[in-house]
């Protein structure tokens, strides 16, 4: 037993190894994107900033489509199988950019990472399934710890090695980090078996995914990553009407954004061991109102500490509910078919990404800086309002109140 628990580990600790690899590999090409993109013969600035919002747009549009097929095949063949695929399928496909002769190509290859990689809920599945009990939560918030870390290390990286090794040798390197993960994964991990058909069956629904009780949790997912995507394309020109000085107003928003990545992957980690303790609709339910309340005030600062401060408030909740809402969709449905849910997850969080920073441009572009700030503190505290009003919570309401409140005074 005890051989067991140190093997478990070990395979844990590799798989959270292969994920910050993989995460910061697909990451790395995000700041000389549109630097590629006029090498590929788009001189025009604006053209090249608009063309790497459609091929960001393009691989998360893929991907929505592509997951919950993925999330089928993982119930019939195991989550581990659909994590190898996507690995190796990503450093194939990234590798092949860096050879690109034109935008369109680019396009093409971007349409096809989307369709076939996927690490985040592949990883995320394989977790969830191969958790022992009591320990998901915990798990769940420390992989999504380790994703934020890679997020937030991934774009450093690759400026620096574009800048070194030029941009289209660094993508030989993005397809090496990946080609490592899946290696990793390949030998060190161990995968979960496909349950049976009636192994995952319960008395309510027959082994059915229990979709209507899932919308408000899927609800807040799509929420928390369409406000945490939706900031960025604001936050430059909003930091500049803060400073006297426009020199350096494009580093200080990058340090904001990486000071909230960093407290987004400290929230998942506390938010998956509040959840073992207080329950996942607790957690969700107070990460939600009180990043909320703390994006709302964003929009009225009148100086950059004071935005700082309340980024990393708003980063650290929004944190918080990503691996709870895995583990509350971990927790609602049967093991044979966690897959297509967990598929539909990963397509919320895609469609969220695409729909974050185009949203947030256009609120900028229409309504001023601010509302970038506002409309997403309003949408937090509505997904809250959702869970809540969900079939079967009104009795839940008071619980979690009541569970939040003696949480605090302790």
């Amino acid at each position: 037993m005890r051989g067991f628990l140190r093997r478990d580990r070990l395979s844990f600790l590799i798989l959270l190894v292969s994920q910050f690899a993989a995460t910061t590999g697909f990451m790395f090409v995000m700041p000389f994107m549109p630097l590629y993109v006029q090498q590929l013969g788009v001189e025009d600035p604006g053209r090249a900033a608009a063309w790497a919002g459609l091929l960001n747009t393009a691989t998360a549009a893929t991907m929505a489509l592509a997951a919950p097929l993925w999330g089928r095949l993982a119930d019939r063949f195991g989550p581990k199988p659909m994590l190898l695929r996507a690995a190796f399928a990503g450093a194939a496909v990234v590798g092949v950019m860096g050879l690109a002769a034109s935008p369109w190509h680019l396009l093409g290859l971007r349409l096809l990472q989307g369709t076939l990689t996927g690490t985040v809920a592949a990883a995320t599945l394989l977790v969830a399934a191969t958790a022992p009990a009591g320990r998901a939560g915990l798990r769940l918030g420390t992989l999504q710890t380790v994703i934020f870390a890679a997020a937030a290390a991934g774009p450093f990286l690759g400026g620096v090695f574009a800048d070194l090794v030029g941009i289209r040798a660094s993508f030989g390197v993005t397809s090496g980090l990946l080609a490592l993960s899946a290696v990793l994964v390949l030998f060190g991990v161990d995968g979960a078996r496909a349950p049976s058909g009636e192994e995952g069956r319960t008395e309510e629904g027959g082994g059915a995914v229990p979709w209507l009780g899932l919308v408000p949790v899927l609800a807040a997912l799509f929420v928390v990553q369409a406000s945490n995507t939706g900031v960025a394309p604001a936050l430059p020109g909003f930091v500049a009407q803060l400073v006297e000085e426009p020199a350096g107003v494009a580093s200080l928003a990058g340090q904001i954004l990486g000071a909230g990545a960093l407290a987004a992957a400290l929230g998942s980690a506390v938010g998956g061991r509040l959840a073992e303790r207080l329950g996942t609709r607790t957690v969700i339910f107070c990460s939600l109102v009180l990043g909320g309340l703390a994006f709302l005030p964003q929009a009225a600062v009148s100086s950059v500490g004071a935005l700082w401060v309340l980024r990393i408030v708003a980063s650290f909740f929004i944190g918080a509910v990503v691996p709870v809402a895995n583990l509350a969709v971990r927790r609602s449905v049967p093991p044979d078919r966690q897959g297509r849910a967990f598929g539909v997850a990963a397509s919320v969080t895609s469609v969220a990404f695409g729909v974050g920073p185009l949203g947030g441009g256009l609120l900028a572009s229409a309504f001023g800086f601010e509302a970038a700030f506002l409309v997403p503190g309003v949408l937090l505290l509505a997904a809250a309002g959702v869970l809540l009003l969900a079939p079967g919570s009104r009795a839940r309401a008071v619980r979690i109140l009541k569970a939040a409140a003696a949480h605090i005074i302790r």
